[in-house]
């Protein structure tokens, strides 16, 4: 436990990992702000919102048609707020749609619009029976939540680029956990120590592991209060394709999957991603004999599986989408999942965790 305790404080308190710790949470905290709210919009009796007003204004006019979603509701809200008809150059969805109404001409109408000049004006809302929504209720048996579901989807966004930050937070951190021995020349010193090169290797790897979900945690806990105290988190039995804006087809499951299931799938790959990322470094810090040559090689081995990516497929493009960077990716979690592809990637994972331990502990053990 005392190895323990030191190997966690001395990765604790590099000056690196301080810094870049108070700069990934500031900069979450900006692009938050600047990426999810500014970016609402909405129109409400011909008045226009913006950022934090407009994300106010469309969980109030929501509260009234949340819950069960039924053609009552759907009439209702064609009544009360009518179709969007307006588009502007330069300006995302209909200049003189909300949330109410730009649901109902998105998923339950003739309407559509995927760009400033290829767009229908809505004449029509069909009844939900009629649409894919009633083709997933029919195949659940249970009827479609209707709510706010903006909330999740800021998490989601604001939880991927969150990850980014942590695995370079990680990759500057961890790569020093076996390599600043051999830089500071303090391994033979280390070695004849009583407790021996076993205890104080499993301690780096422990202190490692530790740093690592604590990041993780904090990351996760920082996106989430933020989306809950802006957005808030209705909607959590959602399909999760409304949350992400994508087609809900009754032959993929997952797109009709409720939002906080796949929420808690996200969470688990992030996890993964990040034990991943921090057994592979350490893997690179046993062999290296600088911190910087280990940093620099485990970087190269973190944004590899993108290049990869783009030339192969096959087996090799599978392996891309197990590795650290892809596994924070939602679209690359949801096409994996789609493809039924989740259990096979968790034996890639675990197995590759427990070889880039094992393989670095033992070659740090042969060090002298």
């Amino acid at each position: 436990m005392r190895l323990y305790r030191m190997e966690l404080y001395k990765l604790w308190h590099q000056k690196v990992f301080m810094i870049c710790a108070v700069c990934t949470v500031f900069f979450l905290i900006f692009r938050f702000w600047a990426s999810e709210v500014d970016m609402e919009l909405t129109t409400v009796d011909g008045q226009h919102y913006y950022g934090y007003d407009a994300v106010r204004v469309n969980r109030q006019i929501t509260e009234k048609y949340r819950g069960e979603l039924t053609d009552g509701k759907v009439a209702g809200i064609v009544e009360e707020y009518g179709f969007p008809s307006q588009v502007t150059y330069d300006y995302p969805g209909w200049r003189d749609g909300n949330y109410l109404n730009g649901f109902v001409t998105d998923y339950l109408s003739d309407g559509y619009m995927r760009d400033w000049d290829n767009y229908k004006v809505p004449t029509k809302a069909y009844a939900i029976a009629d649409t894919t929504l009633g083709e997933i209720e029919r195949a659940t048996g249970k009827a479609i939540t209707f709510a706010y579901v903006n909330g999740w989807k800021s998490f989601l966004d604001t939880l991927q680029i969150g990850m980014v930050l942590a695995s370079v937070l990680i990759l500057l951190s961890i790569s020093t956990v076996f390599a600043q021995e051999g830089q500071t020349k303090m391994m033979p010193l280390l070695f004849t120590m009583k407790d021996g090169k076993g205890k104080d290797a499993w301690a780096k790897i422990a202190a490692a592991f530790t740093l690592t979900v604590i990041v993780y945690v904090v990351v996760v806990l920082l996106c989430l209060c933020m989306s809950a105290y802006v957005f808030g988190l209705d909607g959590a039995e959602c399909p999760i394709g409304l949350v992400l804006s994508r087609e809900i087809l009754v032959h993929i499951s997952i797109s009709y999957m409720p939002t906080i299931s796949f929420v808690g799938m996200m969470l688990g790959m992030d996890l993964l991603a990040v034990l991943l990322l921090c057994a592979i470094t350490m893997s690179v810090s046993a062999h290296a004999k600088s911190n910087f040559g280990a940093a620099a090689v485990a970087a190269i081995l973190w944004v590899a599986p993108m290049m990869i990516s783009m030339m192969f497929r096959g087996f090799l493009y599978f392996l891309t989408s197990c590795m650290p960077l892809f596994l924070v990716m939602t679209d690359s979690v949801y096409e994996s999942v789609s493809w039924g592809r989740e259990h096979a990637m968790l034996w890639v994972i675990f197995t590759l965790i427990i070889v880039c331990v094992e393989e670095g502990w033992q070659v740090y053990r042969r060090q002298s």
